[in-house]
């Protein structure tokens, strides 16, 4: 029960945070007077309930009490002062109670003063025996006034405060019994809960918990502890309430308000709230009158309610409206996101899991009583965490169960784990699924039992609001509702997950709908029971969800009744999750399903069907896909849908991919809400039924890879398609879609001729692919006179042989907002038109393979990225010369904006490092002399790969040494597959604030002692590597430094010739600083450029750069 109360000056208001002490009680008393008498006595009986200190008479009296016993009043949550006749005699008492005092100022120290067979009078005013005491001081302490007014005062202060008299009592065991009863409930007040310091990972959510409350404010604020069961709400809030209650005159820890209005009504909840604030007995029959209520608004009060679950709790103890003092503060502990929305000023933190390792230690303590895993037991802890996910109820359940077990018994009960959730997890987390609605639970377990299954492409919270919304569960609100409730979250790409622990609770829910026979449970996830009941023609109409990975099974052959029986499927998936690997082989292998028999039903109720590799033509003749929402038969051997016209309110997605003997769509006219249609692949379909093209809102459209497709042509502007797809369609001629909020136009490697005018007119269109469309001729006839594509960003004409520099100035001419443009391979392109200028937000351009390619124009100043490769007749001298004064301008000019990282580059023809690096080595690797830590805003490599060399997707890694110690490491891919015609230079600049300063963070030296090493990625044997060895000629280092600190430009300029060819010493004691005055160079493998000079300070435009009036 011992606390301590300290004072933590770092935090961002001075905070009291009660801590564990070595006593409950100090007791203070004149051992002459009392100490073998009443002294002895409450001693004896403090020391049967708490942690007691007395002076045990061993330490040596004297005026100045001992270190060890001011230690022992620090270390006390109270102090008890008994004054008897005698007490003021002794200075060594006296000087007792002005430490005891100065502990009740600075930590909040309990005081209780005793009168013992004494006045309080003659304590008070010093009169009586205590002012023959203070007489005789006064004659030994002549010369020490202040510490006579010292006692004075505190003997006074000691007075005033609420204690016990002698003379009420005519039994003392009596009188020794109310006291005792008195500092229990002192103490249990001041410290209703021992603060735990061996909680894990509780600092950190105390913290950011403590900071939301504002302690020092005057409002009276509310602040709700979120989250899902067992994951550590009421733990944070105990921790909280013992470290902060010390600092309220009133505090209420109304713990398990769920259980506590169950068993005692919330009226019975209500009046221990109020009992308990203002100290009287729960039962008073006047706790709320006015009086009282004015009490409390007087006070400042701390309230936590623990585990509120319902609105009417939140009714009925809400008190802050009512009668609450200024700085007042209430905490709320719930499952239920909504409940903090009714307290007033109401922060709300959501209490998560633990991390891996705060898992680990949690779940050992638990199961070996110590913080590591026994030997043996390490990779066994790992999959026991894994299974809890961070939440510390169930890492402490398992952790306590498996304690005693042998290894044997750990694998079974990990085992058991996957099937049966442990008992008490279970129903702990079960309690918040009680407390949805009808739809809300159905939600739920549909969530749990198939969105929410890692082999499903990811459900986006659209997608699945959509299907619940089809099976009438007013998915919008209810979906809501699992979210305030914690058991569900929202993650990247509106993703909807759920955690590990409630996805078991809700399959075992489910499971208990009938243990024995799965056919009889609303839904079906284990592959095992799917293929039995499947097999065995065992379905009824309670299955409403199949999920079926067929897998691990082999071929599985199904009679034409197989799912009859079932009348309410509402969801249906059946797939071979080993298909995709086999496809990436090149195989189309793998289990399937057969129906040699053909199939006699399907459920009507159907509203998601995603069956890869259907065995049969067509779905079943009495098949209605009126409920139907999501159609996804992909690799099937389809080769129509249906017969006929289909009533399809609902159908919004049609996904029929890699279906090679698919020949026709059936009219979808009575589609009106069809959004996507993806038919990629499906290469004996000759063409698309007209109702596709005219749906009035369809948004996507993929037929990549249809290869019988000749022409696609609609009179009709469509105002919903926003990406069409047509890569790969190699018998394209004719195309005529328009729509106009197409944002992306995907016509790679067919063989269209020309485009529509009004594609040019697009201003949504983003991306545009036309790359290998060797037929594609884009004359000036056939562009309208008014610019527009003014959204586009990406651009691919790589491969269009009929490019050339004509009639690309009239394509730039449009294109003027593109950020990347591709156009590789450009067989006839000779030069590049010199309006390329314009595009003026241009980022990016790769002109690899362009052989015939002799000029580059200027280029805009805002590219960032160039490629070249085998361009070997482009004069590549003033490319680099412009590209490299650009790189270094935007790094200048970015250098205050720290948060951003770039990685920028420009890839020519080339064989040798520019004079302006001036730190070179014929290596792939460079030492380079220590340069200043200030002001170093990027550095800039050059690396020369020879010729011949294969590039296996361009990947460059570069490892940074400093002290001959790897400290960091990065690699770029900036381009695909070939092998280089002549020699080429790559120049990257690498700009990482934040790793500069941590390389600068080196302490007792104001440089940098850099290495860095360049690697080249290889295959050998098939297997992935580094090298170093062959392909790289050379590297060159540039580092960059921002000298212009007040935001002024400079004109000086100042240089330090050094001859040509010069070889830099590596001697020790040679080695100087470069600084900005004089720079001297000393490095082991760096050679000096020739004919250049080294350039410490520049003009603001081309700090660290050549110019032209400079060579």
């Amino acid at each position: 029960m011992a606390m301590q109360l300290s004072m933590d000056s770092s935090s961002s208001f001075a905070r009291v945070v009660v801590t564990p002490k070595e006593f409950d009680v100090f007791i203070s008393f004149c051992g002459e007077d009392t100490g073998r008498k009443f002294t002895s006595h409450l001693y004896e009986a403090l020391s049967k309930k708490i942690i007691t200190f007395i002076d045990d008479n061993e330490l040596e009296k004297g005026d100045e009490i001992s270190s060890a016993l001011i230690k022992a009043i620090e270390d006390s949550s109270a102090s008890i002062v008994i004054f008897s006749k005698d007490y003021a005699s002794s200075k060594w008492c006296l000087n007792e109670l002005v430490k005891i005092l100065e502990c009740k100022k600075d930590q909040g120290q309990i005081v209780i003063p005793i009168f013992y067979e004494i006045d309080p009078s003659h304590v008070r005013n010093q009169n009586g025996s205590y002012g023959q005491a203070f007489a005789k001081h006064a004659r030994d302490l002549k010369q020490n006034k202040e510490m006579l007014k010292k006692w004075k005062d505190a003997l006074t202060e000691a007075a005033n405060l609420a204690g016990w008299h002698s003379q009420n009592y005519r039994i003392e065991s009596n009188f020794i019994k109310d006291i005792v009863e008195d500092v229990l409930k002192k103490l249990n007040r001041r410290y209703p809960f021992e603060v735990n310091m061996q909680l894990v990972g509780i600092e950190k959510k105390y913290e950011e918990t403590e900071s939301l409350l504002k302690i020092l404010s005057n409002d009276v604020r509310s602040l709700g502890l979120w989250g899902m069961g067992g994951i550590g709400k009421t733990t944070l809030a105990k921790d909280l309430y013992a470290k902060l209650c010390s600092q309220f005159e009133r505090h209420c820890f109304l713990e398990n308000v769920r259980e506590e209005s169950t068993g005692h009504g919330l009226n019975g909840s209500r009046n221990k709230l109020f009992s308990t604030l203002l100290g009287i007995p729960r039962d008073a029959p006047y706790v709320e009158t006015p009086i009282f209520r004015r009490r409390l608004a007087c006070e400042k009060s701390l309230t936590v309610l623990d585990d509120v679950t319902t609105l009417e709790q939140v009714e009925i103890l809400n008190i802050d409206n009512i009668c609450l003092g200024p700085g007042s503060r209430i905490i709320v502990t719930t499952r239920d996101k909504q409940i903090c929305n009714q307290f007033n000023e109401c922060a709300i933190y959501e209490v998560e899991g633990l991390n891996e390792d705060e898992s680990l230690e949690v779940f050992c303590l638990e199961a070996f009583r110590e913080k590591y895993p026994k030997i043996g037991y390490r990779g066994l802890s790992k999959r026991a965490i894994g299974y809890c996910g961070g939440n510390p109820l169930a890492l402490k359940v398992l952790g306590a169960n498996f304690r005693t077990k042998s290894k044997e018994a750990w694998e079974s009960e990990l085992e058991k784990l996957k099937k049966i959730p442990n008992g008490r997890i279970h129903d702990v987390l079960k309690l918040s699924f009680d407390d949805l609605d009808r739809t809300q639970q159905e939600i739920f377990l549909d969530i749990a039992c198939f969105f929410n299954l890692e082999l499903h492409a990811c459900f986006g919270r659209d997608e699945i609001t959509t299907l619940l919304n089809a099976c009438n569960f007013f998915a919008v609100s209810g979906i809501e509702v699992l979210l305030y409730k914690a058991l569900l979250t929202i993650e990247h790409y509106d993703q909807v997950t759920m955690h590990d622990l409630l996805v078991e609770m809700g399959r075992e829910i489910v499971r208990k709908e009938s243990l024995k026979d799965p056919g009889s449970r609303s839904r079906l996830w284990d592959p095992k029971e799917v293929y039995d009941l499947l097999k065995y023609n065992k379905g009824t109409e309670v299955v409403e969800v199949i999920f079926f990975d067929i897998c691990d099974f082999g071929d599985l052959y199904l009679s034409s009744a197989s799912f009859k029986s079932m009348t309410n499927l509402r969801y249906l998936h059946i797939l071979n999750s080993l298909h995709n690997i086999f496809l990436t082989n090149g195989r189309n292998e793998g289990s399937i399903v057969h129906l040699h028999e053909g199939l006699e039903w399907l459920s009507d109720k159907l509203r998601y069907l995603k069956w890869e590799s259907f065995p049969l033509n067509s779905l079943p003749a009495s098949f209605c896909a009126e409920n139907l929402v999501q159609l996804s038969m992909t690799n099937s051997k389809l080769k129509k849908l249906w017969d006929g016209i289909q009533k399809l309110d609902n159908l919004m997605k049609i996904e029929l991919d890699y279906s090679k003997d698919l020949v026709e769509i059936p009219d979808l006219s009575r589609a009106p809400n069809l959004e996507l249609v993806s038919l990629s692949y499906c290469e004996n379909l000759c063409k698309l039924h007209e109702s596709i093209l005219t749906a009035p809102k369809l948004s996507y459209l993929r037929l990549d890879g249809c290869k019988k497709i000749k022409s696609l042509k609609t009179n009709i502007h469509s105002k919903s398609l926003e990406s069409l797809s047509l890569n790969n369609c190699s018998s394209l001629v004719e195309f005529s879609v328009t729509s106009e909020n197409m944002t992306g136009l995907y016509l790679s490697c067919t063989a269209i001729q020309e485009l529509p005018s009004s594609m040019w007119r697009n201003r949504k269109l983003t991306h545009l692919n036309l790359s290998k469309c060797k037929k594609l001729n884009i004359a000036e006839k056939n562009l309208p006179n008014d610019p527009g594509l003014e959204s586009l960003i990406f651009c691919d004409l790589s491969g269009c042989t009929q490019i050339n520099t004509w009639n690309l100035w009239f394509i730039f001419h449009f294109i003027r907002s593109v950020k990347h443009l591709r156009m590789v391979n450009c067989c006839n392109l000779e030069s590049l038109p010199d309006n390329i200028q314009n595009i003026s937000m241009l980022e990016w351009l790769c002109l690899d393979e362009c052989r015939k390619l002799k000029f580059i124009p200027k280029l805009p100043v805002s590219l960032r990225n160039l490629s070249a490769a085998n361009c070997i007749y482009v004069d590549t001298g003033s490319v680099q010369r412009s590209m490299l004064e650009n790189m270094i301008q935007r790094h200048l000019t970015n250098f205050r904006d720290r948060s951003n990282c770039f990685q920028e580059f420009f890839f020519l023809p080339g064989d040798q490092i520019p004079c302006e690096f001036y730190f070179q080595s014929t290596e792939a690797s460079i030492v380079i002399p220590p340069i200043p830590k200030s002001d170093l805003c990027c550095l800039i490599f050059c690396i020369i790969f020879s010729e011949g060399l294969t590039f296996f997707y361009n990947n460059l890694c570069c490892t940074i040494y400093q002290h001959k110690k790897e400290v960091h490491q990065w690699d770029t891919n900036w381009g695909n597959e070939r092998t280089l015609f002549s020699d080429h230079v790559l120049i990257i600049c690498w700009c990482h604030y934040n790793k500069l300063v941590e390389l600068g963070s080196e302490r007792g030296s104001d440089d940098y002692n850099l290495t860095f090493e360049f690697k080249l990625k290889e295959y050998v044997d098939d297997e992935e590597q580094w090298s170093t060895i062959e392909g790289i000629k050379g590297c060159g280092v540039f580092p960059v430094y921002d000298l212009g600190l007040d935001g002024s430009s400079s004109s000086r300029f100042e240089t330090v010739e050094i001859e040509s060819g010069v070889q830099i010493s590596d001697e020790s004691d040679q080695h100087s600083n470069f600084d900005i005055d004089e720079l001297q160079h000393h490095a082991t493998e760096a050679e000096v450029g020739k004919d250049c000079g080294f350039f410490l300070e520049y003009d603001l435009e081309l700090r660290f750069g050549l110019r032209d009036d400079q060579q």
